[in-house]
């Protein structure tokens, strides 16, 4: 056929000019929520989260007066609050995304698109390590293999359970050093060594594959006659670019529920300060408590426990068979498969169970 002979093209039908239209429109409002999204980081000092590392202001300094009995003293007659605000002060803003008067219906309609398959599942594990001082000659547990040696075995138990997130209680500097050194450079760990010793015992590893953190602090809570840095860190999942808090607790043993109770307080204030942040938060840990443990943190946050109960009406319901060792998380984190790990391998390693649930955020 010749080119004079080529019939004029036809008229886009109704149906083609609806698709393109709303293709337009979905186009139009990722842009806006793009855009939206750069104005709201430029507008906060967050370059130091997008890159994954905690600003300076934001990562807690080390502190060697954790023996001072002033220092004690001063924190047993603070009020909790006053001790959770001024140790999250530093802690920087979680940006939230602006909207403009009158677009609602907008907003709403980019953060469905924007936030549409960024939900995401991981597992949390709360694990008393039993340090290595317990086992060490001369010591109370003399029974388990050294300290270095269990902790390799953790490292491989961990690893069975594809937790990359796990609070550690009692691990002590070998100890520390032979989780790195067992997941070949995979997983960090906040404070670690950063505190100094007093810190390591209570510290968070999670796996760098799958977490940065954006911010690193700690409460101080009385333990055992002295005080102790307790990890505050919070995680920015490296797929979906959210956030979360976690804080890793190991309160006081024992007879000593005048330091328990001020400790559960000062945990309790900090809990309710960083959900103003609007982002999930978790605390796990030793809390050698059990009924006690539960009924404080979820009567007085709106955390919830992995292992199930309830306060309901004011009564409070702790579910059964409840251990020490808890794993609590806000609401806006859904958690199942709980499971209090006491088998034989197990009790190779430590003399407590191991905690671990599956989170997901939807």
């Amino acid at each position: 056929m010749s080119t004079d002979q080529v019939p004029p093209p036809r008229p886009p039908t109704a149906e083609q000019r609806t698709t393109v239209a709303t293709v337009a429109g979905v186009l139009v409002i990722v842009v806006v929520v793009v855009l939206v999204n750069l104005v709201g980081r430029s507008d906060g000092d967050t370059s130091s989260a997008l890159a994954g590392a905690p600003s300076a202001s934001a990562t807690a300094t080390a502190s060697t007066d954790y023996d001072d009995p002033d220092r004690y003293e001063a924190l047993t007659s603070t009020a909790p609050t006053d001790v959770a605000e001024s140790a999250l002060a530093e802690r920087g803003e979680i940006v939230e995304q602006p909207t403009t008067a009158g677009s609602q219906e907008l907003a709403s309609a980019a953060e469905k698109i924007a936030r549409a398959g960024v939900s995401y599942s991981f597992t949390m594990a709360s694990f008393n390590i039993l340090g290595s001082q317990h086992t060490a000659p001369g010591g109370d547990a003399t029974g388990y293999a050294p300290g270095r040696v269990r902790a390799e075995w953790a490292a491989a138990l961990v690893a069975s359970y594809d937790a990359s997130i796990v609070g550690l209680q009692e691990v002590q500097a070998d100890q520390l050093d032979a989780l790195a050194a067992a997941s070949g450079g995979t997983s960090d760990f906040w404070p670690g060594t950063s505190l100094g010793g007093v810190g390591i015992p209570q510290s968070v590893m999670w796996d760098n594959r799958v977490w940065q953190a954006t911010y690193t602090g700690s409460l101080t809570i009385p333990f055992v006659g002295t005080t102790r840095p307790q990890p505050i860190v919070r995680l920015q999942h490296v797929a979906s670019g959210r956030e979360i808090y976690v804080i890793n607790i190991h309160n006081s043993p024992q007879d000593r529920q005048a330091e328990r109770d001020q400790a559960l307080a000062i945990e309790v204030a900090a809990i309710n300060e960083l959900r103003r942040d609007g982002i999930p938060v978790f605390i796990m840990g030793d809390f050698n408590e059990r009924d006690r443990a539960f009924c404080t943190i979820t009567g007085r946050t709106d955390l919830l426990a992995s292992n199930g109960g309830a306060v309901v009406g004011g009564s409070c319901r702790p579910p059964a068979g409840m251990r020490i060792d808890w794993i609590f998380a806000s609401p806006d984190a859904q958690l199942s498969g709980h499971r209090t790990d006491d088998s034989v391998v197990v009790n190779r390693i430590t003399d407590h169970a191991v905690i671990t649930t599956e989170v997901t955020v939807p």
